[in-house]
C-alpha cells in the first residue's frame, strides 16, 4: 500500500487512485496558504490578495476537476459493489464536497468584497471562513485518504481504472 501522505512521483492521470491522493497534497498546500494569508490582509493587502487569487484559481480549476473525478468517474463505478457502510461513507464524502463548495463560495465572495485596506471585521470574517473551510477539507481528506484508496483498489478492475484515467484526461483536455 502506498503512503498516502507522500504520494509517489508516479501519481499521474495514468494511475487515477494515486492521482487523487497526490491532488489531496496540493489541496493541503492551498489550505496552508489560506491560513497564512489572514494575518497579512491588513499590512500586505496586495500581496495577500494575489496569493488568494492563485488559491482560487487552483480550486476553480484543479479542485473542481478533482471533485468531478470522484463524483463522476469513481463513485458511480463503486456504488453497486459497496457495503451499506461503504455507501454511507461515499454519501458522506459527497455531502462534504457540497459543504466545502458552499463555504468556498462564501469565502471567495467575501474576498471579492474586501475594502482596501480591509477593516478588522472583514479580516476576522475572512479568518472564520478560511478556518471553517480548512477544518472541513482537512477532515475530509483524512477520512478519504484512510479508506477510499483501499475501497477503490478492491473494487475497480484494470478496465475501470483505464476508463477513469481516460475520463480524467478528457476533463483536462489532454
Amino acid at each position: 500500500m502506498i503512503n498516502i501522505r507522500t504520494a509517489p512521483p508516479s501519481a499521474t492521470l495514468d494511475t487515477p487512485i494515486d492521482h487523487l491522493s497526490a491532488c489531496h497534497r496540493r489541496i493541503e498546500e492551498r489550505l496552508q496558504t489560506l491560513e497564512r494569508v489572514g494575518p497579512h490582509l491588513l499590512d500586505r493587502t496586495a500581496e495577500a490578495l494575489t496569493a488568494l487569487q492563485a488559491v482560487f484559481w487552483f480550486f476553480d480549476s484543479s479542485g473542481a476537476t478533482h471533485t468531478a473525478d470522484e463524483e463522476e468517474s469513481f463513485f458511480p463505478r463503486l456504488a453497486a459493489h459497496l457495503t451499506p457502510e461503504e455507501q454511507q461513507f461515499l454519501n458522506d464524502l459527497e455531502l462534504e464536497h457540497a459543504q466545502a463548495e458552499s463555504i468556498y463560495d462564501a469565502l471567495k465572495s467575501h474576498v471579492a468584497q474586501l475594502t482596501n485596506p480591509p477593516a478588522e471585521a472583514e479580516v476576522a470574517r475572512y479568518n472564520d471562513l478560511a478556518r471553517e473551510l480548512c477544518t472541513l477539507y482537512r477532515q475530509h481528506i483524512k477520512n478519504e485518504d484512510a479508506r477510499f484508496p483501499a475501497i477503490a483498489a478492491r473494487i475497480l478492475t484494470p478496465a475501470d481504472l483505464d476508463a477513469i484515467s481516460q475520463e480524467m484526461k478528457h476533463r483536462r483536455n489532454l
